[in-house]
């Protein structure tokens, strides 16, 4: 009688990519373009909202490893073979820091493929809702371009202090000329005037309880994506739960 064994899952490999171009989004983001050669796109492939990790190795040996998500979509990778990601940058965070101030077009990173539960399987007749602060636009750039790509609705509630710290507003503005009204996004500012006082201020749970009274329909959307702070994640959950939303995913976005 022959005995089966079981195999173990292969841990994913670390691989070489090199950087094409660096860019500056705002004072302290960037957005970094990585190059896939043909024989690793297989290996790179995604989905919307994934992310990928960076290992580096400090000057006394230790190794650091940080986790962005991507902005491009998965369409950009097969036609192009470019990842796209944007990193934030915190004065203690190493791998931002290093970013920031030495990295550069050329420059070779060690790379593992695509991993994350935070991520959308597009289908053309939904409508896809996002709350997002910060640099969690990050997965929901990807996200969104996919999926009105493919015919979908997006709606996006967009949470950052000013205007000038706002990262991919030109891509969002595109994207908004491109689709039309498929695409729908609304900036809060928390530090500045918006377009209307309802989204002037912090997105506490009362302000989004009066924003989905009066600018977004709850019930229009199919599918929740959520990424921000712990405490703007739960209490933006806990205003979707209140309206029968229960397709919600939730990503906590940290800066390193």
């Amino acid at each position: 009688m022959g005995v089966e064994l079981k195999r173990s899952k292969r841990r994913p490999a670390w691989h070489k990519l090199a950087v094409s171009q660096v860019r500056h989004l705002t004072d302290d983001a960037l957005e970094v373009t990585l190059t896939v050669p043909p024989n690793l796109r297989e290996t790179f492939d995604f989905q919307p909202g994934q992310h990928i990790t960076f290992q580096r190795v400090e000057a006394d040996g230790s190794e650091v490893r940080r986790s962005y998500s991507l902005a491009s979509t998965p369409r950009e990778l097969a036609e192009q073979g470019t990842l796209r990601l944007g990193i934030k940058f915190i004065p203690e965070g190493s791998f931002s820091a290093y970013a920031k101030s030495s990295l550069a077009p050329g420059d070779v990173l060690e790379v593992l493929p695509p991993l994350g539960v935070f991520r959308a399987d597009i289908e053309p007749d939904r409508h896809y809702g996002s709350i997002v602060a910060g640099s969690g636009i990050t997965p929901i750039l990807s996200i969104a371009a996919a999926a009105l790509d493919t015919g979908a609705t997006v709606t996006v509630l967009y949470s950052n202090r000013t205007e000038a710290s706002t990262m991919f507003a030109p891509e969002l503005a595109e994207l908004q000329e491109r689709h039309g009204d498929r695409f729908r996004l609304h900036h809060i500012r928390t530090r500045s005037e918006a377009a209307s006082p309802l989204l002037t201020g912090r997105l506490t749970p009362e302000r989004l309880r009066d924003v989905l009274a009066e600018l977004v329909d709850p019930r229009e959307i199919d599918e929740w994506f959520l990424c921000g702070p712990y405490e703007m994640v739960l209490g933006v959950k806990e205003v979707l739960e209140e309206t029968g939303a229960s397709a919600i995913h939730t990503e906590l976005y940290y800066v390193e």
